[in-house]
């Protein structure tokens, strides 16, 4: 990914500490491969298709790691 430039709006009370980036098909692909091999290490507790996102995210139960959300089947 690069990073193209700061965002265009600023919070009126606070700082903002975001950028804006362009995907690079060939680097998320190796980002995958790594994945995929064990070399990049993932923190992951959660899948959930986006008709159950909502339930996903308000569960009472607690969950380890990031809550992934598939867009596609």
């Amino acid at each position: 990914m690069t990073i193209a430039g700061p965002p265009e709006a600023r919070p009126a009370h606070g700082l903002a500490a975001d950028f804006v980036v362009e995907a690079d098909r060939a680097q998320l692909g190796e980002v995958v491969r790594r994945v995929r091999d064990g070399r990049l290490p993932t923190n992951i507790g959660n899948f959930a298709t986006l008709d159950d996102a909502v339930a996903a995210f308000n569960t009472t139960e607690r969950i380890s790691g990031q809550t992934i959300i598939r867009v596609r089947p």
